[in-house]
């Protein structure tokens, strides 16, 4: 039984493992002049020249010059307004001819993949042996986020890569290591990274936190230092670049402005179908976004321990897709509650099972999928025009995440209780040897060690 379980198993992860080729490094690799690392590249390459990264007629001359693309004048393309430390981050690739970038880039962006993927296996202590680390691999393998981030050169397969890490050197104490980590992730996407550190202030982890602050300073004043010295005025270019992209930028609209803005998975995509007004969604996202998160930190507060850790990590990236502007690529933060789910968390078995019941549609882009269909006119148009179909049906990648950060915040919560109820005379053995270790000083919070496995 053991041994058909493992061969099933084997013959997922090959299965896996090619649909990871062919929809990602094959599909980035398909001749095309514009990812999402384009933006960043031209405007970084603007920065190591001392031009105004902000000007949108430099920019769309860098792109002509070296790519030979003319840019329409109207495209918010142009208007660029990246985070300022990413100019500094992205310096070492945009000193490269595009070309030779791309490639560089496509090896970054896969070992960020390697990177994260073998972060959480450390954190989770999983090991070759074992079917569920095998489903661990093949999960990540499969999930249509990772897919698409690495096929548009998104930012965000490193970011989450960043991140991983920082929480794996953070439970082996290396605050200054996780520091850095969160401060290069947060200036690259700072909507990411930012809910995470949450975390550790709730946890009063000052020096991982000051470290990550100053890092993200210092590339800030990097990069203004850079236009200073070459006595450039940048900044009411970057802040008019910011005004016309809130104001003229279809392609990030969750409103019906929008022909594609089911590509987005933050709450006021299903709420402007519901209210059709932009203001309503807006306010009931943030609302819906803050009662989650102050009931977070309640549990994270009420019940504070190394072994609740990954939970209450997977449960605030959850949460953090929700109120503000993310596209799939970005719940590619999922392979942090995936890998607790997996990590045989002890009485909580049945919550980590429906929530990987809840993530398992993330294995397909399915609102590109249902737009294709409907595009193609393989969906009936009376199905296209019906109130469920905008409501339910084409926004349900939002839905599917709130439903797995409800999951997972009832998780923390029986957790909480289970352990603030527990008769303090009739502790487990496993709740002895976890003191008697606790005495003890250790070099890590997350050991490999089977009986250790943090839940």
């Amino acid at each position: 039984m053991q041994n058909g379980r493992r061969i099933v198993l084997a013959i997922l992860l090959l299965l896996a493992a090619a649909e990871f080729v062919v929809r990602a490094p094959v599909r980035y690799l398909h001749p095309t002049n514009w990812n999402d690392l384009a933006q960043y590249y031209a405007t970084s390459r603007l920065w190591l020249r001392g031009q105004n990264f902000a000007d949108a007629d430099k920019f769309t001359a860098m792109w002509r010059d070296e790519v030979g693309e003319t840019l329409s004048p109207n495209t918010a393309r142009m208007h660029i307004a990246p985070p300022p430390g990413a100019l500094v981050l992205f310096a070492p690739i945009a000193a490269l001819p595009w070309p030779a970038s791309k490639l560089v880039w496509l090896a970054a962006l896969l070992a960020g993949f390697v990177a994260t993927v073998g972060s959480l296996w450390r954190i989770a202590g999983f090991s070759l042996t074992e079917p569920r680390a095998l489903g661990f691999l093949a999960a990540c393998l499969a999930l249509a986020p990772f897919h698409t981030g690495i096929a548009s050169g998104n930012q965000t397969i490193v970011v989450v890569a960043l991140c991983a890490f920082g929480i794996w050197a953070a439970g082996a104490r290396s605050d200054m290591i996780a520091g850095l980590c969160f401060g290069a992730a947060c200036s690259l996407k700072p909507h990411i990274a930012a809910f995470l550190l949450l975390y550790y202030l709730l946890q009063r982890r000052w020096r991982l936190l000051f470290t990550a602050a100053t890092f993200t300073t210092m590339l800030v004043l990097l990069a203004a230092a850079r236009m200073q010295f070459a006595g450039v005025s940048w900044l009411p270019d970057y802040l008019n670049n910011i005004r016309f992209g809130a104001a003229h930028n279809r392609i990030d609209d969750f409103t019906t402005a929008n022909p594609i803005r089911f590509m987005l998975i933050n709450l006021q995509v299903p709420f402007f179908s519901f209210t059709h007004s932009a203001k309503t969604a807006n306010l009931l996202a943030f609302s819906v976004g803050v009662v989650l998160i102050l009931a977070w930190i309640f549990f994270v507060v009420r019940r504070q321990s190394r072994e609740f850790e990954l939970l209450s990590l997977a449960t605030i990236a959850v949460i953090g897709l929700l109120p503000l502007y993310h596209r799939l690529y970005d719940a590619s933060v999922l392979a942090i509650p995936v890998c607790w789910c997996l990590s045989r968390p002890k009485n909580l078995t049945h919550i980590a099972n429906a929530a990987l019941l809840l993530m398992a549609p993330f294995l397909v882009p399915g609102a590109a999928v249902l737009q294709q269909a409907v595009r193609q006119g393989r969906v009936p148009e009376a199905w296209a025009a019906s109130w469920w179909w905008d409501r339910l049906v084409m926004p349900h990648q939002t839905w599917l995440l709130l439903s797995v950060s409800l999951v997972l915040l009832y998780g923390m919560a029986k957790r909480a209780c289970i352990h603030a109820y527990k008769p303090s005379s009739n502790h487990s053995m496993l709740d002895r040897r976890e003191v008697r270790r606790r005495s003890r000083p250790t070099q890590s919070a997350y050991p490999v060690k089977s009986k250790d496995r943090m839940s």
